[in-house]
């Protein structure tokens, strides 16, 4: 996860109270993240760490229809996608002291997912006693080194990055919290928490396999799509693309969601029976009638029955015809 990518997560987060648990800090090489979550149910789903645009595929849980969960972290997220957690931009400035620039790993939350990919939605851990900063909430960072910040990080009129921190390498808890202006970071001590459930925004995500749209002497392309259906969104959705001359086949896509397994008669038998809403792929011809060469990007898009976006796919057309 890049820094930019941190504080944009940081900015954006938001929370609300539900059951509660106790937390102390894991630390070293492994830790074990379990609690009952309210708000939302998500039966029979996995479970995942992540944070802005990074999700650790590595260490999977899973979540009852009880909303009780478990997750525990036995693999080190890859170094390649760490970040300088007191990276100094050009123009900013530092006050107060650290030892090391720890290269670390950021998570503020659980991603949940059906276990064919679909997202479904997201758990966060809310501080209700203990805390000693407003709006706190309990974090994960894996640092590959122990450090220790006691630092701000000024970038203009930019939010302020307050840190107060010791970190062991390996894995680490703490307090995070976010302010209008600020977003602080504290060794999280002994507190009370709750997990809060929040369902994802419902949506179609489109994958392309391959990517590209190659056209030379031919007129169709056949790719392999995938319809990732973000909380469970279902229904018949017309598909269209944003390039003149550009069609495609089917010109519609019928996906059942996870809500409309969920209103049947008997539907708790047919999840344990295995059968629920899946990410759907597919065949896609694509056909291009126009005559302008060169590659550009295209977006392919899902809308609803009142003409409102409801998904889209983005791949490339590479056009290169006599």
């Amino acid at each position: 996860m890049t820094r930019s990518a941190f504080l944009l997560a940081a900015l954006s987060l938001s929370a609300l109270l539900a059951g509660c648990t106790t937390t102390t800090a894991p630390n070293h090489s492994t830790f074990t993240l379990q609690g009952v979550s309210t708000g939302v149910a998500f039966p029979d789903s996995v479970l995942y760490l992540a944070s802005g645009d990074e999700t650790n595929l590595d260490n999977v849980g899973s979540i009852g229809p009880s909303g009780a969960f478990k997750l525990k972290a036995t693999v080190a997220p890859a170094a390649s996608s760490a970040f300088d957690l007191l990276t100094v931009p050009s123009g900013c400035t530092v006050t107060g002291s650290a030892q090391a620039h720890p290269m670390v790993h950021f998570y503020d939350r659980l991603v949940v997912n059906t276990p064919q990919g679909d997202p479904l939605g997201s758990i966060k851990e809310i501080i209700v006693t203990g805390a000693t900063l407003p709006f706190g909430q309990a974090a994960r960072v894996y640092s590959d080194r122990a450090a220790v910040l006691r630092a701000t990080v000024q970038c203009g009129t930019a939010a302020q990055r307050n840190y107060d921190v010791s970190l062991v390498r390996g894995w680490n808890a703490v307090e995070y919290s976010v302010a209008s202006n600020s977003v602080t970071m504290k060794t999280l001590g002994k507190v009370t928490t709750t997990f809060n459930a929040e369902r994802a925004l419902p949506y179609i995500s489109v994958v392309f396999a391959p990517s590209t749209l190659t056209f030379t002497s031919n007129s169709t392309f056949e790719v392999s799509a995938t319809f990732y259906q973000e909380d469970g969104l279902g229904g018949t959705f017309p598909l269209s693309t944003d390039v003149d001359g550009l069609s495609v086949e089917p010109a519609e896509v019928t996906l059942e969601g996870i809500a409309v397994l969920a209103a049947r008669p008997g539907a708790g038998l047919l999840r344990h029976l295995g059968l629920r809403a899946q990410a759907l792929t597919i065949p896609l011809k694509f056909t291009y009638s126009g005559t302008v060469n060169g590659t550009r990007p295209f977006v392919l898009t899902l809308n609803s029955d009142y003409g409102e976006q409801v998904g889209r796919g983005d791949g490339f057309l590479d056009v290169r015809r006599p």
